[in-house]
């Protein structure tokens, strides 16, 4: 029996239909919702480098959005190029510094950084009073920005901290900034502090010493280009003594003695690391004018 014309054209019409509804409206509709939903994601998840949209984001954002924008505010000023110079974004700074006191912590302790990484003294006297504040958190973060802003005014505040703190980072903190700060008046303390019971605390004093052109810390400093002492250290890991190792080369090139050419010479020629061993020869040609 033959088929109705009208009901073979309404058959057609129903494959080229479910053909039409399977191979191009339901992957264009799955395109579509796919384009905003990664719109949208990218909407939510947007970051800017711009340091003033960051800054009126941390004064108006949500209570996470605040943190988050300070934390992107203290990376994006790691390129010096984007780091405002105008009096009305460094006075915006203080007042959202100064009211985070009332805030998260993080926003703090991240805003202090941020300023701290400027290593622009105008921040001084916000990142001073940041000293006392009862936050641990925020409070460290002054301790170590104070020390890239080479605040000479903090240093007596720094010394109390070092004398009296309870926690050994703040005390590391510490010293830290004040080597970085290297006020000469800060050398009595930080010479008291190469036979601290802290070992880390013993290192950077020395350190700083040197980069202060003060010699009483050659020894640990001698310490510090040894493997065998560092492996006394469990704790150390091989980056961590690799990285030790590399900045006693550095400090020791500022004192200058025959013990460090002894030991310069022997990193030079048999350490297992070769970054060290270039770090040493380099060294021994820029401070003895020996080439090995």
């Amino acid at each position: 029996m033959t088929e109705n014309p009208t009901t073979l054209s309404q058959k057609e019409s129903s494959r080229i239909y479910t053909l039409f509804y399977s191979f191009f409206l339901i992957p264009f509709m799955v395109a579509i919702f796919g384009a905003v939903f990664f719109l949208l994601f990218r909407f939510i998840t947007f970051e800017t480098d711009d340091a003033s949209a960051l800054l009126n984001q941390v004064k108006i954002g949500s209570a996470s959005k605040r943190w988050q924008s300070a934390f992107e505010l203290s990376k994006v000023f790691n390129d010096p190029d984007k780091i405002p110079t105008d009096a009305l974004f460094k006075n915006q700074m203080i007042s959202s510094y100064n009211h985070s006191i009332h805030d998260d912590p993080l926003v703090r302790a991240y805003l202090a950084l941020a300023m701290g990484v400027t290593r622009d003294i105008f921040y001084s006297d916000a990142l001073t009073d940041g000293l006392n504040d009862e936050n641990r958190e925020s409070r460290r973060a002054a301790i170590q920005s104070v020390g890239m802003i080479r605040a000479s005014n903090a240093s007596k505040q720094l010394k109390e901290i070092i004398k009296n703190s309870d926690f050994p980072d703040e005390r590391l903190a510490a010293t830290i900034s004040l080597g970085l700060i290297g006020d000469d008046e800060s050398i009595p303390m930080l010479t008291s502090l190469l036979k601290d019971d802290e070992p880390n605390i013993q290192w950077d004093a020395a350190i700083a010493l040197a980069k202060m052109g003060d010699s009483s810390g050659a020894f640990v400093i001698e310490n510090l280009l040894d493997r065998k002492y560092l492996s006394s250290f469990p704790q150390v890991d091989e980056s961590e003594k690799k990285q030790a190792i590399l900045v006693a080369i550095e400090a020791s090139s500022l004192i200058k003695t025959q013990k460090f050419e002894t030991i310069l010479i022997s990193l030079a020629e048999s350490d297992e690391n070769l970054q060290i061993r270039d770090a040493a020869m380099k060294s021994l040609k820029a401070t003895y004018n020996r080439v090995i």
